[in-house]
């Protein structure tokens, strides 16, 4: 399953002792309306992996955005997918279309900048 983090995601009915723990434990948001889950800043990452992957019986892989435009940064077809540990590294990631660009280093630095402040 890819979960694409800070980004709303559906999982197939878990049971309420698998859901309260991933909403107490785990700390993943729920939002009640429109019946999704979302990674936050206190999510336990590793924790959500390990207990997804035993429940759904298949791996758990985190996608980030790209830093300049927001859309899928595309992790899963990555030339560094193998060795990347998304929860390790910085997740300021830029898509293919992004780095492509000529003025994407000045962008990037313009961004940082922007949400260090």
């Amino acid at each position: 399953m890819e979960i694409l983090l800070g980004e709303p995601f559906r999982l197939p009915r878990v049971g309420e002792d698998v859901f309260r723990r991933l909403v107490r434990d785990v700390r993943l948001q729920y939002d009640k309306e429109k019946r999704v889950f979302r990674t936050t800043s206190q999510t336990d990452l590793y924790q959500l992996a390990t207990l997804l992957s035993e429940v759904l019986k298949e791996p758990i892989v985190y996608t980030v955005k790209c830093f300049l435009c927001g859309s899928d940064s595309g992790c899963l077809s990555c030339e560094y997918l193998n060795i990347c540990d998304r929860l390790l590294v910085s997740q300021n990631c830029l898509c293919k279309n992004c780095l492509n660009k000529e003025e994407s280093y000045t962008l990037y630095c313009m961004r940082a900048a922007e949400t260090s402040l």
